[in-house]
């Protein structure tokens, strides 16, 4: 019983800490795909301007 309960205290920390991590990943990733893609439109806004003139 003793070896049963003696995890069950760090189970809930260590099952906090990498939610909160992969949250601010996912949120970070998120924020850098849409950069990307507003860098993407313009370099592409770009380009066509300068195929048309």
């Amino acid at each position: 019983m003793s070896m049963l309960r003696t995890p069950n205290p760090h189970l809930p920390l260590w099952s906090k800490v990498p939610m909160f991590r992969i949250m601010i990943m996912l949120i970070l990733v998120c924020i850098s795909s849409m950069l990307i893609g507003l860098i993407w439109k313009e370099i592409m806004m770009g380009v066509m301007i300068l195929n048309y003139t």
